[in-house]
């Protein structure tokens, strides 16, 4: 009896345990909620229960903000309009501007000087037909344009689980997916399959929604379906559950469909997304007994349904093994598996298509199986002559070949490497597991040739470099200590003296181009008694050659006769390996000097010599990234000479065909990098070319006459443009001369000028009406406007922030007015006198010109215009002596919303004038011909913003664009 109480409690702590495994396990889970983090109690049952996390399905797919989901994109014609939905009306002709409306409570829109329209139950494209045949009949010859900018907003009750119940005010395209995510997502304790619909006006009718349709098929029809007003969702508790763990799509834990309470093991893998692998699938089904207990039951092939309530469904593939398949790894393009059928032997598996710049090809390692013993063994293998189709050695199922790159072979000899070889007895920290391997293959043969050998007492007086583990010797451990064993000790003859493994065939060629034939002994010290040096880059015929007689980089070059055409003239690099220390220098040279016999350096043992085109330097010196440039064939430029080459940059800019960064050896001439950048471009002035020194200092100089005159790393060199006497765009003329069109102008021309070219005016033009358009001009008064529509908007979030109800139809206004600052486009008009007889006296008066003006003359006009804030605009017949009232009673007079005090009159030449018609002020004015009088509207209402003193200014200013437009349209 106590045994068996132990083993309960036993048993009970283990569940304990991994039930608060599972709980931090799914609570650490990344992409989780705030608010979400625990696991639920499903969830950590099921956790527990599977011994790895699982979770419920569905619940993450709502967002945490509900009305970021409510945007409607483009309406579209059909959309049925209602109270609460934003408008933006557009006018195009006898009236013109864009404003927003709201359809208000009672369904009305109303627009200004139209009659109100019922928008209410209207389609977009019925209200567009119905608001245009209100405005025609108001203002004929008006196009009207019509979209919705922001949709009403409808409530809808959210009960049961969710995260925030409560009524949730949603977009009119809002569905119930939106609904529920404004109420902060169904709760883990939720139902997804069971949510019941409420349509508001059917009393107590509902539909069912299953999510489940939505999330995983896209087709739950009633989830997509858009919302009413006043409707109310319940989400009710969780139901009956399953879960599914193994390698399938969607490991989780899933509610059982509402009208059934089992499924099938087919059912159940589709509802995780299917398995991973196909194929035959073990099935076992973790059953909660009726008395408590967990059972085990191997379900095969099962077709009736027999998965219910808290069962777990574990699925694995009977076997999980690969047949007809042999591997190539490490230094190739594309490592993986190969089938087996299609690359029966070495040369069949492995091509030179197959390889990687700068592969090894001494040594390859084999590693087969055997087939009787399933034993593994590495073999070497000589690269070249696989590729050579010598070594046609047969493969069996599972080989794999392991190809090393130039950077696998360094690593041999670097420091990490020979420290172990030097007696440590272990590596450092958080090394790969390749120099673990080797350093428990030392210690296992404390007396072996590697630990005690002659390459072994060599390597002592070694110094390595601290180059990182490559991936191949950590994937692959055993490859370190196999390449070491097959390696021999080269101290000269080669670039870089080292390590260097070799398969020992008589086709085995040793690393940089010794002869072939000789024997490879391994664990050897050879040192080559005849100099190499080795061109790399971009040559005619790179490779290693013999140094002999002490060569100089001249002989290397041959006199510029080795040079590719599009070789880089300003720098090459010299990489040199002390063959004590092996410690690594890196000596720049120029190829343009050493080619035309101004400069020289002898060449060392093992040096390279690093050659680059062009378009390789500009491309690693580019902004632009590195998978854009162009592919090339040439060896990698390796990252210690790609450094020294951006440090030693010479800034090339201003008027050459191609300005940037060259980098140089230690000086260059000035011609010789303006013509590295391409040379001078057309705008060029030679003899204004700023050099500016690393140390701050600048001079200016003539480059014809710079001579020798060189710039280093750090400098930086302007090539100015000459000064040019034409503008870069021209300007536009039109209306009443006798060539309108556009011209090129000079710098510094006026306004006479222009109108001469342009053969003058004709009889009929009006000099006093000319309109003149300037860009710069354009672009301040947009900046007013935007500041002044900023300027509103922050005062409207104040006093919404207040809550003060009684301000609330001001905040209405100042709104229309910030939409209608936003929405207006500025001319940009600025006054000009444009009489060429006036000018030809005044020439003080004549202005400049600027690229992109636009001036129109217009006709002599026998109308003015009134407009703004009256009963009717209208164009009055003009009659001298006609005063201001006369001209306002033809409009009707002004409407209850003008401002009388600040009537003002827009002359001919865009000049404003006030006309006050007040008590106090009888001033009488003469009005011309062309002229525009405009009745601006009353800023009273917007008494209370702070800015109140300027409203006036700002009406006033629109009132003048307005007239600006329809004296040009005019």
């Amino acid at each position: 009896m106590l045994e068996a109480t132990r083993r309960i409690f036993a048993r009970i702590a283990l569940w304990a345990a991994l039930a608060l495994w599972a709980f931090a396990t799914v609570a650490a889970e990344p992409g989780r909620e705030a608010g979400q983090n625990a696991a639920s109690p499903v969830e950590a049952a099921y956790s527990a229960r599977a011994g790895t996390p699982l979770r419920q399905f569905g619940y993450d797919q709502f967002g945490s903000d509900g009305a970021s989901r409510s945007g409607t994109g483009a309406v579209q014609a059909d959309y049925a309009l209602g109270p609460g939905d934003e408008l933006l009306v557009s006018l195009r002709g006898q009236k013109s501007f864009s404003k927003r409306y709201v359809i208000d409570n009672a369904g009305l829109l109303t627009v200004d000087d139209v009659r109100p329209v019922v928008a209410q139950a209207l389609t977009l494209a019925e209200l567009r037909a119905e608001l245009a045949g209100a405005v025609a009949s108001a203002y004929p010859n008006t196009d009207v344009f019509v979209s919705v900018t922001e949709v009403r907003r409808i409530g809808v009750l959210v009960t049961g689980a969710v995260g925030k119940p409560g009524r949730h005010e949603i977009g009119a395209f809002g569905t119930l997916l939106d609904a529920l995510s404004a109420a902060g997502g169904v709760t883990r304790s939720g139902s997804l399959r069971r949510i019941r619909l409420f349509r508001a006006g059917t009393g107590d009718d509902s539909r069912a929604v299953d999510l489940y349709e939505l999330f995983i098929t896209g087709n739950g029809a009633q989830a997509g379906l858009r919302l009413r007003d006043g409707d109310r969702l319940f989400v009710p508790p969780l139901g009956p559950t399953l879960a599914v763990m193994g390698p399938v799509n969607r490991p989780g834990i899933y509610e059982l469909p509402p009208d059934r309470n089992s499924l099938t093991l087919v059912e159940a893998k589709e509802l995780a997304g299917g398995v991973l692998r196909p194929g035959a699938q073990r099935a076992l089904r973790f059953a909660i007994g009726p008395n408590g207990e967990e059972t085990t039951e191997d379900l095969g092939g099962a077709p009736a349904p027999v998965l219910t309530d808290g069962d777990l469904l574990s699925l694995a593939p009977l076997r999980e093994d690969r047949r007809g398949e042999v591997r190539l790894e490490g230094h190739v393009l594309r490592p993986g598996p190969r089938a087996l059928a299609t690359a029966r032997s070495l040369d069949a598996l492995l091509t030179r298509a197959d390889l990687r710049p700068e592969p090894y090809l001494p040594f390859a390692v084999l590693a087969a199986t055997d087939p009787a013993t399933h034993a593994r063994t590495l073999l070497p293998v000589d690269l070249a002559a696989v590729l050579r189709g010598r070594d046609r050695r047969s493969l069996s199922e599972g080989d794999a070949l392991y190809v090393l790159g130039a950077d696998d072979v360094d690593f041999l000899t670097s420091e990490p490497v020979l420290e172990l070889l030097r007696g440590a007895r272990a590596p450092a920290a958080e090394s790969c597991q390749g120099l673990v391997v080797l350093a428990r293959a030392l210690a296992a043969r404390p007396d072996g040739p590697l630990a005690k050998g002659p390459q072994a007492r060599a390597a002592a007086e070694l110094t390595g470099s601290r180059i990182a583990c490559p991936p191949l010797f950590d994937a692959v451990p055993d490859l370190l200590v196999f390449a070491l064993e097959h390696s021999r000790l080269l101290l000269g003859g080669v670039p870089r003296p080292g390590f260097y493994p070799s398969a020992g065939g008589p086709d085995t060629p040793s690393y940089g181009g010794a002869s072939a034939g000789r024997a490879v002994v391994e664990g050897a010290i050879l040192e080559s008694d005849e100099p190499l040096f080795e061109l790399v880059g971009h040559v005619r015929r790179p490779g290693v050659r013999p140094l002999a007689g002490g060569a100089t980089l001249r002989d290397a070059l041959a006199g510029g006769g080795a040079l590719k055409r599009d070789v880089y003239p300003l720098l090459g690099v010299i990489e040199r390996t002390d063959r004590r220390t092996l410690a690594r220098a890196l000596i720049p040279f120029s190829p343009q000097e050493v080619a035309a016999g101004r400069a020289n350096r002898r060449l060392a043992d093992g040096d390279r010599v690093h050659l680059f085109s062009a378009a390789r330097v500009r491309a690693l010196l580019s902004p632009t990234p590195a998978d854009s440039a162009p592919p090339s064939m040439e060896e990698p430029i390796p990252p210690t000479v790609a450094a020294l080459l951006g440090e030693r940059i010479v800034q090339v800019r201003g008027a050459v065909r191609d300005p940037g960064p060259y980098p140089v050896a230690e000086a260059a001439t000035l011609e010789a990098l303006v013509a590295a950048a391409g040379g001078l471009a057309a705008t060029a002035d030679p003899g204004a070319v700023e050099v500016t020194a690393a140390n701050g200092t600048r001079r200016r100089v003539d480059l014809a006459a710079a001579g020798r005159l060189t710039a280093g790393p750090g400098d930086a060199i302007r090539i100015n443009p000459a000064a040019q006497a034409m503008e870069a765009r021209a300007v536009t003329i039109a209306g009443a001369v006798r060539r309108p069109g556009s011209y090129d102008i000079a710098r510094g021309e006026r306004l006479s000028s222009l109108i001469d070219r342009a053969g003058g005016l004709t009889e009929e033009a009006y000099p006093p009406g000319t309109v003149f358009l300037r860009e710069s001009e354009r672009r301040r008064e947009r900046d007013v406007y935007a500041q002044k529509a900023r300027e509103l908007e922050e005062w409207m979030v104040r006093e919404v922030e207040k809550g003060e109800a009684a301000r609330s139809d001001v905040v209405g206004l100042a709104r229309q007015l910030a939409t209608q600052l936003r929405g207006v486009e500025p001319l940009g008009r600025i006054v000009v006198e444009a009489d060429p007889m006036v000018l030809r006296g005044r020439p003080d008066l004549d202005p400049l010109l600027e690229p992109d003006d636009r001036i129109m003359v217009p006709k002599r006009t026998l109308t003015v215009t009134v407009t703004g804030e009256v009963q009717h605009p209208v164009a009055a017949q003009f009659v001298s002596g006609k005063s201001q009232d006369d001209y306002l009673r033809e409009a009707g007079g002004p409407t209850r919303n003008a401002d009388s005090d600040r009537i003002f009159l827009v002359l001919p030449d865009g000049r404003a004038q006030p006309l006050a018609l007040s008590s106090w002020n009888h001033t009488v004015q003469a009005i011309p011909p062309g002229s525009m009088l405009v009745v601006p509207r009353d800023p009273k209402p917007f008494d209370f913003l702070e800015f109140s003193k300027s409203i006036g200014g700002i009406l006033g200013q629109l009132a003048i664009t307005a007239a600006s437009v329809s004296v040009i349209a005019r």
